[in-house]
């Protein structure tokens, strides 16, 4: 072997010691530091590309927490005025609104309330509320409640008899109109009313005079009553 031979042997045995030595470094480098610093690029590069999905569930998780419940209220009155009750959580304050208007502004001291609110319109009215609260925009709406609103009395029409009518038969047609949605009692007896809102029954009479009571009342408990008198004799 000469000189050089020996010389380029040493030179080939160096470097591939070097190369050994250099990848055996990089692979310790790799298990004990690399791999964990991938993974954490990895991880950190995800968060901020996911960022708003991950914490959209966690407000929707806190907002399940808060809650706005409103008793069922009467769904017709013959006052201008109507209590609303129900109870919050996660809200102190609450909006009042009346056929879309708000009336009111209330502060919920504790977990429930009892409200006024009026005054009423006569006929239909829509009353919804909105719960807040001072540490977070989030809001929450009722749904929306209708109340009906009646303070005249009844339509009252009698068509037969006529007060002070004399008769000769014992068995009386009584009948008349009054409103829909409206009950009707004769002498303390119910009467069927029909969609046109007329009625009529048989009344039995007793000999000479015959008070008959006729009462309408609505679905909020207005009345409106007539007093009929009738003789009735026997025929001859």
């Amino acid at each position: 072997m000469t000189r050089l031979q020996s010389h380029k042997n040493k030179q080939f045995l160096y470097h591939t010691f070097v190369f050994v030595a250099l990848s055996i470094a990089v692979l310790v480098f790799l298990v004990t530091f690399g791999f964990k610093l991938i993974i954490g690029a990895s991880l950190f590069v995800n968060q901020i590309a996911n960022g708003s999905k991950t914490s959209n569930p966690l407000s929707k998780k806190e907002n399940l927490l808060n809650s706005l419940t409103i008793d069922m209220p009467p769904n017709a009155t013959r006052s201008a005025q109507v209590i609303f009750t129900g109870s919050t959580l996660g809200y102190d304050s609450l909006e009042i609104y009346l056929n879309d208007e708000k009336i009111k502004d209330m502060t919920i001291t504790g977990d429930s309330f009892s409200e006024e609110v009026g005054p009423l319109f006569k006929g239909n009215n829509s009353v919804y509320f909105i719960a807040k609260s001072k540490q977070s925009t989030e809001t929450k709406k009722s749904p929306v409640y209708t109340v009906i609103y009646k303070s005249d009395k009844p339509k009252l029409e009698m068509t037969e008899p006529q007060d002070g009518a004399n008769v000769s038969k014992q068995d009386l047609k009584v009948a008349g109109k009054t409103d829909k949605e409206t009950y009707i009692h004769i002498n303390g007896q119910p009467v069927v009313v029909d969609v046109q809102g007329g009625f009529q029954t048989m009344v039995k009479l007793n000999e000479g005079d015959n008070k008959i009571e006729v009462i309408a009342e609505d679905i909020v408990g207005n009345t409106e009553t007539k007093l009929l008198t009738v003789r009735y004799s026997k025929d001859e």
